[in-house]
């Protein structure tokens, strides 16, 4: 026997009780059916002042094996509790392009398994490459730095010989003003010339991540469920989105119970989880339990991870969950 809890609803399932397995007093008068609850006899007494007929008594004892059973199924603490719920996608992932362009090469298909970082679709990138090519070359262009680091170098030497000159009284102080100013002015234009051939760096950089990002790659493992876009389909930017990607290891399995079986669970706790379709059994553990119960349908939502390594179990499928109490 078990009992199969619905949403709010509790209903008993009773195996049914054969004629063949009564055992029915056939003495006249009193009948006396002992009905144990919480391990307590109590007794249910009928008189009758004419001797039944086997119908009646086998009637008479169906009914009183069901009251006994159903009595004893509500007091027992090991009674399994059943809600039904669903399997849902870990995570259901619209794949978009950061970049737009028109899509020339599509790598999956629908129902294709992917590997987080497997490449999915490609863009249009002509542009792009020749334009890494010119940060590449100016990345690598020095001259301006090397003129500067010259010029810096000559108006060191002059400095040089100018305060040579002047304490020898031979120039005069304003001579060596102007050159020490003039170095001062050629140290700027040399870092600038660096500054600039790190900005070209990373605009290189830039260019290349550009490119990069024109090819669509899989932000997770998971299956591929919808294409939006097929070879030739321009990306526009308010219309990114490539492909559907669910993730289906773990699943999420989803419960609305009431709050008295709620109480019972706990997050981290394990729990057994049934697919009826196809009779498997497996070990959950409870992810989520909803800090707030519906004022409408008085449930409280559960969500619990399911293991799927092996994709035995499909999303979307009923399921229940069992709670002992």
């Amino acid at each position: 026997m078990r009992v199969s809890h619905v949403g709010a609803s509790r209903t008993l399932r009773l195996s049914y009780v054969s004629q063949a397995d009564l055992r029915l007093p056939c003495a006249i008068g009193v009948q006396t059916i002992a009905c144990h609850q919480h391990g307590t006899p109590n007794k249910m007494t009928t008189s009758t002042h004419e001797k039944p007929t086997h119908g009646a008594l086998a009637s008479r004892g169906r009914l009183a094996c069901l009251l006994i059973a159903a009595l004893t199924l509500a007091a027992s603490p090991s009674a399994a509790i059943e809600i039904e719920g669903f399997a849902e996608p870990h995570r259901t992932i619209n794949v978009g392009s950061a970049e737009t362009g028109i899509v020339v090469e599509m790598l999956v298909a629908e129902g294709n398994a992917v590997e987080a970082g497997q490449p999915l679709a490609r863009l249009d990138s002509d542009v792009y490459r020749a334009l890494l090519a010119i940060a590449e070359q100016n990345m690598k262009t020095t001259g301006r730095l090397d003129s500067a680091l010259a010029e810096q170098q000559l108006r060191i030497q002059r400095l040089t010989k100018l305060e040579a000159l002047r304490r020898d009284g031979h120039a005069r102080q304003e001579e060596v003003d102007r050159a020490r100013a003039e170095l001062q002015v050629t140290e700027g234009n040399v870092t600038a010339a660096r500054e600039d051939l790190l900005i070209k760096k990373l605009e290189y950089a830039k260019v290349k991540t550009q490119l990069a990002h024109r090819t669509i790659v899989a932000p997770a493992a998971g299956v591929v469920t919808t294409l939006h876009k097929q070879e030739g389909e321009f990306i526009a930017p308010n219309s990114p989105d490539v492909l559907t990607l669910v993730e289906l290891d773990p699943l999420l399995a989803t419960f609305s119970l009431v709050s008295a079986d709620a109480v019972a669970l706990h997050p981290g706790g394990e729990v057994t989880i049934e697919f009826p379709a196809t009779g498997a059994k497996t070990e959950g553990t409870v992810s989520f339990i909803a800090p707030i119960t519906d004022a409408e349908s008085g449930t409280v939502q559960v969500k619990v991870r399911v293991p799927n390594a092996d994709g035995r179990y499909r999303s979307g499928e009923r399921c229940l969950l069992q709670i002992s109490q």
